[in-house]
């Protein structure tokens, strides 16, 4: 199969058991300091038309600057970060990856609950503010697009939808849209995304601009969408080292840190989903993403329950219809309705595998990847 996977790829860049802590020191994000190991890092900038209108230069001026800047109207313009890349480099054939060495243990980071009551702001119905959860009523779901990919009936404020949600950022002179969300870190400001969705990728590639997260984007009967829990502005990317260098596909690893909102940090507000590294293949797992190219519109969180599969190459895939717009939504194994355990996301598709989803698999170098930004905690 990797044959077929190396002579069809089109990039369309849509871990006996040991139990790790999640506790720990944490450090404020300082992405200079990380420049060397797995992870490469970068503090969250704003493009220079942004910039430009920024009135000073701490984080109340670039987070209004920035709530500015993200109108519904533009979130609703931005395209899948694939179709992006699709259109501006060439599809990168897959490479070896480092090996995985089914020897090692697995190593699991579990789940964390909220610990704050949701932010107490006034509801309204603009993405740039906040709504009680459970008080949006439901849209009517567009139609199921494969025997295994549908739009979940969860409420807002559902405990694996709050912790889900959906990226915007400015790449290549381009608004883009990805999937993100939570996970469980000693720094507590975590989320979790695919590689291309924080940077290009490769020599060519550059760090994203103006990246904001949005959890449990909602879409409002009227049509409106809404942000039950607020925006939540970047103070640093950071991507899988790999990712930035060479590109390769098994290595489109990325993640941000999230500044306070209202003196909160957003594990404690939404709470988070677990992480596993060098899991056995083939286990169940649920994807969650908000895919935007037809037959989806982008505005809606959507669901796939599959098996895990073995591509080679240090790569995974599932049975998952989701597509651009997708990518960075999380993989759950052991889901139970409410939480999980991510350990691969929504990254590409291949033009001879339709109506399937791959992941880079987690193993020891995901591992060290996340073992280096976990601590990462906004500045005071």
């Amino acid at each position: 199969m990797l044959q077929n996977l190396r002579r069809g790829l089109i990039v369309i860049t849509a871990f006996s058991v040991a139990v790790a802590s999640a506790a720990g020191p944490a450090g404020a994000a300082d992405p200079s300091s990380a420049q060397t190991g797995s992870a490469a890092s970068a503090p969250a900038q704003l493009s220079p038309d942004v910039a430009r209108k920024a009135k000073g230069t701490d984080p109340a001026a670039r987070n209004r600057v920035l709530t500015e800047y993200w109108t519904p109207e533009r979130m609703r313009n931005a395209r899948p970060m694939e179709t992006v890349l699709r259109e501006t480099v060439k599809p990168t054939p897959l490479r070896a990856g480092t090996g995985i060495d089914r020897a090692q243990k697995p190593v699991i980071v579990p789940p964390a609950a909220p610990t704050v009551e949701p932010l107490a702001e006034a509801a309204t119905t603009t993405v740039n503010d906040v709504v009680a959860p459970n008080a949006i009523p439901p849209i009517e779901p567009p139609p199921v697009t494969g025997p295994n990919t549908y739009r979940p009936d969860y409420p807002t404020g559902h405990k694996v939808a709050r912790t889900m949600g959906k990226v915007f950022f400015t790449m290549g002179g381009q608004d883009a849209v990805c999937s993100a969300g939570v996970v469980t870190s000693p720094g507590k400001a975590l989320v979790w995304t695919a590689g291309h969705c924080v940077h290009g990728g490769g020599s060519g590639g550059a760090w994203a601009r103006n990246w904001i997260f949005v959890p449990n984007y909602t879409l409002l009967s009227s049509g409106n969408p809404v942000a039950p829990y607020g925006i939540w502005y970047a103070t640093a990317l950071f991507a899988d080292r790999a990712w930035v260098d060479h590109k390769t596909q098994h290595s489109d690893v990325g993640a941000a840190i999230m500044q306070f909102r209202a003196d909160k940090l957003i594990q404690n507000v939404v709470g988070a989903q677990g992480i596993a590294f060098s899991l056995p293949y083939y286990p169940a797992v649920t994807a969650f993403g908000y895919p935007a190219d037809a037959p989806f519109n982008g505005e809606l969180l959507w669901r796939a329950d599959s098996h895990s599969f073995d591509a080679g190459a240090s790569i995974i895939f599932m049975q998952n219809q989701m597509n651009g717009g997708s990518s960075g939504g999380y993989w759950l194994s052991g889901f139970n309705g409410e939480s999980g355990l991510v350990n691969g996301h929504n990254s590409f598709m291949v033009d001879n595998a339709k109506g399937f989803m791959f992941s880079p698999y987690y193993g020891l170098s995901t591992s060290a990847f996340y073992n280096e930004v976990k601590d990462y905690t906004p500045a005071s």
